[in-house]
């Protein structure tokens, strides 16, 4: 794919719902999707996760046949929730280190229905499908796992990084995730939420805008505090390994 178009360019999309497009697909979903998606179905992140998720809580489960397990005879059981790459699709974006965008379209899924056409631009087609507000959370989510990532390699440690009282949250008996458990606990809004909230003695909003939100603060405030005292344990670390402690503070 060449990613060289921009909002300005003609586009328009017609979807019929075929379901064709939902098929040998890896379909990424961050945090603030899957709680969306959560509450589209009437259950908690916690169980989502483990019905729904594959490769750590970072994609959605496909069915034996390779079609997403949310595609029905008559649609998407999540459409109103959908991720932001069903919303784009048969987009792709691309972006820069400056944050400049880009767009390539997909090559055309055998046997899809829709209708590709040049009724309108890029940024209508965007604007129709609610995009704004998840390319808005995708960055914010993204940044912070930069941070988290960039912590991991920082202090050479190879494993996750959980909350306090993260491995407890989801209970003894929950069920295992399918495929793996998710790369972090913080995956689980509800579960992360509720501990955080607890801990403060404040209520768990019940908005999904609201809910991620506070998701992202408590996210924040947690990678702020591990990265404050990162220095002071590395260089524990140092002098335990140096008996004379030369040039240290």
């Amino acid at each position: 794919m060449e990613f060289r178009l921009d909002r300005r360019d003609r586009f328009s999309f017609a979807c019929r719902a075929c379901g064709q497009c939902c098929t040998g697909k890896v379909i990424m979903a961050g945090p603030h999707e899957i709680l969306g998606m959560s509450r589209q179905l009437g259950i908690g992140t916690t169980e989502f996760l483990t019905l729904y998720s594959a490769n750590g809580g970072t994609t959605l489960r496909n069915g034996a046949d390779g079609r997403c397990l949310f595609v029905t005879p008559s649609g998407c059981r999540v459409h109103p929730s959908r991720p932001l790459v069903c919303r784009l699709y048969p987009l792709g974006r691309a972006t820069d280190a400056a944050g400049g965008e880009r767009f390539a379209m997909f090559p055309a899924q055998d046997g899809c229905r829709a209708a590709v056409g040049t009724d309108g631009t890029i940024a209508d087609f965007i604007e129709s499908q609610g995009v704004e507000p998840y390319l808005e959370w995708s960055r914010r989510y993204g940044a912070l796992y930069g941070r988290m990532l960039g912590l991991l390699e920082r202090l050479g440690v190879e494993a996750r990084l959980d909350p306090p009282g993260a491995a407890t949250e989801a209970g003894a008996d929950a069920a295992p995730a399918a495929g793996a458990e998710p790369l972090s606990s913080w995956q689980d809004i509800d579960a992360s939420l509720a501990a955080y909230c607890r801990a403060r003695g404040i209520a768990v909003p019940a908005g999904i805008g609201e809910a991620i939100e506070l998701h992202l603060r408590a996210m924040g405030e947690w990678l702020d505090d591990l990265e404050a005292r990162a220095p002071a344990a590395s260089l524990g670390d140092a002098e335990d390994d140096d008996d004379k402690g030369a040039g240290r503070t």
